[in-house]
């Protein structure tokens, strides 16, 4: 007896979450035949060097046989995908996309009415700072939440994405489109934005683990983050003002020498004890601790304590800075006060 949830499935966009899909479909046996399109010949030709896809495929023929079909392209083509293969799919297949924004219109506008009941919009909760074919993994999904938002689905085909999740050790959580984007714009998109935001001032070339990974999202493409930033824009813009509106306060805090509010902030949970190199402290301090209250103010945007149950790695890498709040008292304070003037020049670079 076959133990396959389909029959052939569809993977558009082969690059690190799409290729990771498809491997994680050929690993855990989710279908019979993986079929593949991307531009890049490079990628189409390793996975099929690798044994994950049958054939790579081209978008203007036949689609009727593919009972799975999974958007994992950038969100700027989706539309125009979506236009292109509706003509050409089974009315029975289920479509599903993987990206980080859910565009509610392509539900109600883009899709035919004979096949919205089947489409499933989905983002699994995982990635990582490299793209591409070549950086995807069999074990990317593993854990790790995969949101579906399922309004006005198909209740069969609903079931059958909810049980392909749970065979490769997803965990599947049920989201309404709208609420999606206004929780990952917090939880994700705009520690991303942040980062970006301090790139020109980041730590460089660092060997420490412990801040390769606090600074790790500084390291992500900027071009997929900035689809990503448009779509999810006015979310992003109400919690960054209110993350700005945080982040003044800290600054006069600077200016009027208020380390203890700072650095006895009530607010932070400190759990994480870290053993740090003093002489890369010290000779860094601005830059690491300009960061820290960037994440501070973060955190004390209110909504974080009912949506951080959605979080993921980025949010997780983002945060772990605030470790340094573990350092004694009297050395932070030192540190502060030599660096008080680097500090606020920071905030002039940034922001001016």
């Amino acid at each position: 007896m076959s133990t396959e949830n389909f029959n052939k499935i569809l993977v558009i966009g082969l690059g690190l979450i799409g290729g990771s899909f498809a491997k994680t479909c050929k690993k855990y046996n989710i279908a019979k035949e993986i079929w593949a399109f991307d531009l890049n010949p490079e990628s189409t030709g390793l996975a099929k060097a690798t044994n994950i896809i049958e054939e790579s495929i081209f978008l203007d023929g036949d689609l009727s046989s593919f009972d799975l079909i999974v958007l994992a392209s950038p969100l700027s083509t989706y539309k125009d995908i979506i236009r292109k293969i509706s003509g050409k799919i089974s009315d029975q297949a289920i479509l599903i996309d993987l990206g980080s924004v859910k565009e509610i219109e392509i539900k109600s506008k883009i899709l035919p009415q004979n096949l919205q009941a089947n489409f499933i919009p989905c983002h699994p909760i995982a990635g990582s700072e490299k793209t591409g074919f070549e950086n995807s993994s069999d074990d990317l999904f593993f854990g790790k939440k995969f949101i579906i938002c399922p309004e006005n689905t198909n209740t069969s085909s609903l079931k059958k994405i909810e049980e392909m999740v749970k065979k490769f050790g997803g965990i599947s959580e049920n989201l309404e489109a709208k609420k999606h984007n206004e929780i990952y714009a917090l939880v994700s998109h705009l520690p991303q934005f942040l980062s970006f935001l301090t790139l020109e001032i980041s730590l460089k070339e660092v060997t420490d683990e412990f801040f390769k990974t606090a600074f790790r999202l500084d390291d992500s493409d900027p071009e997929i983050w900035g689809e990503i930033f448009k779509l999810n824009e006015k979310n992003i813009e109400k919690f960054y003002m209110e993350f700005f509106d945080n982040l003044e306060i800290l600054e006069e805090n600077i200016k009027q020498r208020k380390f203890s509010e700072i650095i006895e902030n009530k607010t932070l949970v400190l759990t994480q004890k870290i053993e740090f190199d003093e002489n890369f402290i010290e000779e860094n301090f601005a830059v690491i601790f300009f960061r820290v209250i960037f994440v501070i103010s973060y955190l004390q945007i209110a909504d974080l304590k009912k949506y951080q149950i959605f979080a993921g790695s980025g949010f997780r890498d983002f945060t772990s800075i605030i470790a340094l709040l573990n350092l004694e008292k009297e050395t932070l304070v030192l540190l502060l006060e030599k660096n008080r003037q680097k500090i606020l020049k920071l905030f002039d670079r940034v922001f001016d």
